[in-house]
């Protein structure tokens, strides 16, 4: 039985055009965690966590309307007006190209997220990353993500020939 990698969480890395920091602007990251949570609110994900970062957005989600694609499509399409107003001199906004990782087991889930939530960290824009405002990590949007409980239990490895049942 072959499973439906959008029933799973995916990881999503969609950059500003060229990388470029459009978003660094609180008023810029307002605007796409709105088009996010709002993108939940009309189940067209479950959100796990999230981060926006100056030049990108990047999200651990399960789509639920649509693949990947038709997400980041929704999200870009929702965001695009308000930021062409914000940033008269972007041409494009987003890239064309996004990046999309599967998360198919909780492991990949689990260390996805803590990279994610890190980003800002790691980038040395926060000491910690509770304290970035654009993030999920942020005890503001705690409420806005949910955990994933949908990975099938992985069998129980056979034992070894010869191995003693304890008693």
């Amino acid at each position: 039985m072959q499973t439906m990698i959008h029933n799973y969480p995916v990881y999503v890395r969609v950059p500003t055009e060229n990388e470029t920091p459009y978003l660094r602007n609180r008023s810029c990251a307002e605007v796409v965690i709105g088009a996010v949570i709002e993108a939940q609110k009309q189940e067209w994900m479950q959100l796990h966590g999230f981060v926006v970062l100056p030049e990108a957005l990047e999200m651990v989600a399960t789509p639920t309307k649509q693949g990947v694609a038709g997400l980041v499509a929704h999200i870009q399409s929702e965001t695009i007006p308000m930021l062409a107003i914000l940033l008269p001199g972007a041409t494009l906004i987003w890239e064309k190209r996004f990046m999309q990782i599967p998360l198919t087991t909780q492991r990949a889930l689990d260390a996805r997220l803590a990279m994610l939530l890190l980003a800002p960290v790691a980038s040395g824009i926060v000491e910690m990353a509770a304290s970035y405002p654009y993030s999920s990590a942020n005890p503001r949007y705690s409420s806005t993500v949910s955990g994933f409980s949908g990975y099938e239990k992985a069998p129980e490895a056979e034992k070894p020939a010869g191995a003693q049942k304890a008693s």
